[in-house]
């Protein structure tokens, strides 16, 4: 699978897969930041970079918190047309 263009069979038509690279994308630029910081020697630098790496590990857990949400109610809904389908998926 093309890690750009995520495909999915779900109602959601790939927004939990989106969400999901997303959320690989951040915790990749945690690890790029992390390395910096460690390589850094002027404490200024150090604190932006532990600041972004903050930021980033907060959008990893919205992501994370609206992806599962999503995928609650996109399951309700796939019942919902399931149920009209007369049981087929």
């Amino acid at each position: 699978m093309d890690q750009r263009h995520p495909r999915c069979s779900q109602s959601c038509r790939d927004l939990c897969n989106a969400m999901e690279y997303a959320s690989k994308a951040e915790k990749e630029a945690i690890l790029q930041y992390a390395y910096f910081r460690d390589a850094c020697n002027y404490p200024d630098v150090k604190t932006i970079l532990n600041e972004l790496i903050i930021q980033k590990k907060k959008s990893i857990e919205l992501l994370e918190k609206t992806k599962e949400t999503l995928r609650s109610k996109f399951e309700v809904l796939d019942q919902i047309r399931t149920g009209f389908d007369g049981g087929r998926p």
